[in-house]
């Protein structure tokens, strides 16, 4: 900043020097405040997402002590989970959980919006609509709460049915061959409402003419269904397979309530294992391992679901 010197009268006045600004083009204002605008966003985005992954892929190659020596283990964290029993065990649970609720949730979930789009009456369709889509704003911790008097083996609502029609009580949730089932199918039954939700709108938006010129050519219900919804269905099929797969493989609020990963393991998920080895044996290395091979295994499911419906998705 330099020094200005102006003759008024017979006095000398000295002021600070300015220099104009360069004036910015429309183009670069609008870069400038396009930056400005993402910058909170951008922070947020760095601190709780990007610090995370780092720590978590930092603490998977690490021995680490919150009061000792951190040492660098390489990969021994990694060869650590992919030789536990436990860890193989949550993995082939959490694949098999997965394929028992994803198709069937996703097929009555399909067969739901069908016969909510049917109705004539579109304060019908909205009142089923919402019906279904209410029960998913709950909490999953309560869900899971209430279907734990469902699961009872002394008081629940099962074995109270079961004993109406003369047949022995099961132990749902107590049982190695029923727990993990009757788990799948309460995420069956209780999961659905944005699935249906995602169908109705996509069901809405297929053409009407379609429909009626299958009627024309003589076309049944389910034909009808079978010929033009499922075809033109399938870009919103492959988003809700994609979500419910990747949900299901990250399933952990069911198992903390309802079996803690029993009984003998019989439901221990890669979501709960983790939580065992962080909370109860203070294994970070070893959960921080886990997560990421449970990323790696469902980016690569992913992509082969996406390769997959390639062929057949018509947008």
């Amino acid at each position: 900043m330099t020094d200005r010197v102006d003759k008024i009268g017979s006095g000398l006045r000295i002021g600070p020097m300015t220099f104009p600004w360069p004036r910015l083009t429309i183009a670069q204002s609008e870069k400038l405040w396009g930056y400005l605008l993402i910058m909170p966003f951008m922070a947020f985005f760095v601190v709780f997402f990007l610090l995370p992954y780092g720590m978590v892929i930092w603490l998977s190659v690490v021995d680490w002590h919150p009061r000792g020596v951190t040492e660098y283990v390489g990969l021994q964290n990694y060869a650590d989970v992919v030789e536990m029993p436990s860890a193989q065990k949550s993995m082939i649970n959490s694949f098999y959980y997965a394929l028992m609720v994803v198709p069937i949730s996703t097929a009555l979930s399909l067969l739901t919006a069908i016969l909510i789009v049917s109705l004539r009456s579109s304060n019908l369709r909205g009142f089923f609509q919402a019906a279904f889509y209410l029960p998913g704003v709950i909490s999953g911790l309560a869900v899971a709460i209430i279907w734990r008097f469902v699961f009872d083996f002394h008081v629940g609502v099962l074995n109270y049915a079961l004993s109406l029609v003369k047949l022995e009580p099961v132990n749902w949730l107590g049982s190695i061959y029923a727990a993990l089932p009757s788990l799948a199918g309460m995420a069956i039954v209780s999961s659905n409402g944005v699935a249906i939700i995602i169908f109705c709108a996509a069901l809405l938006s297929i053409p009407s003419s379609l429909y009626d010129a299958a009627a024309v050519d003589g076309a049944a219900f389910w034909r009808k269904h079978w010929a033009i919804t499922l075809p033109l269905l399938t870009p919103a099929m492959l988003y809700v397979i994609v979500v419910s797969t990747l949900g299901a493989l990250q399933v952990f609020v069911p198992i903390y309530v309802l079996t803690r990963g029993g009984p003998v393991h019989s439901t221990i998920t890669v979501g709960y294992y983790i939580y065992n080895q962080l909370i109860f044996y203070a294994n970070a290395g070893t959960a921080a391992a886990a997560g990421l091979l449970l990323l790696v295994a469902t980016v690569g499911f992913t992509i082969f679901q996406f390769r997959r419906f390639s062929q057949v998705v018509e947008f």
